[in-house]
């Protein structure tokens, strides 16, 4: 029983309840989903308070201000509230990447963060690991940044909280779900989404 008692206790990161919303490969709470260009969409598209314009080439549904989205905006605000809450393992400097290997956890970073080069995300042989980014400003990244997966992550389960602006640049391979708060998210030409 001491044995037990006195073990160090772990924090794992806990995947957040998305409910509804992750019938969306994109929505928005409030403003408008917009796309210039020629892009190919799987999975519903929505806003709960804005239109969506642009977005031809989408296999799924576009909902605009009803019920789909109406129960969408209410799980987003679940799922913000439990990325938010979640209490950080570690705490990293604003730039990511340049080929810098991290294990599951919730990763803290104060002010805007940047992703250049390559990120590898580990699951360590465990496919159900988390990777929770909180960053309590703006996320940008470089021309052909990536976000490579091993040893068994998966992109559903890397979750990325911004407080402002995401700017994904042109040739990006981004992973994971992107929850901006009060902020938009632009994504360039010939970039890659895998959330």
């Amino acid at each position: 029983l001491f044995v037990l008692v006195s073990a160090p206790s772990m924090n794992f990161a806990q995947a957040p309840t998305l409910g509804t919303t992750a019938d969306f490969v994109l929505f928005t709470s409030i403003g408008a989903v917009g796309n210039t260009g020629s892009s190919k969409l799987t999975g519903n598209i929505g806003t709960d308070n804005g239109a969506i314009a642009g977005c031809g080439n989408v296999n799924g549904v576009m909902h605009n201000s009803n019920g789909a989205t109406f129960a969408a905006a209410a799980d987003l605000l679940i799922g913000y509230n439990q990325l938010n809450s979640a209490i950080p393992n570690f705490s990293h400097a604003p730039l990511l990447g340049n080929g810098d290997t991290l294990i599951a956890g919730v990763y803290a970073i104060a002010g805007n963060a940047s992703l250049n080069l390559n990120l590898y995300l580990d699951a360590e042989g465990d496919s159900n690991a988390v990777f929770i980014f909180q960053i309590s400003g703006a996320l940008s990244t470089g021309a052909a940044s990536k976000v490579v997966l091993l040893n068994g992550a998966q992109a559903c389960n890397v979750f990325w909280k911004t407080e402002d602006l995401v700017s994904i640049a042109s040739n990006t391979i981004m992973r994971g779900t992107i929850v901006a708060n009060n902020a938009a998210i632009s994504i360039s030409s010939g970039a890659t989404l895998e959330g």
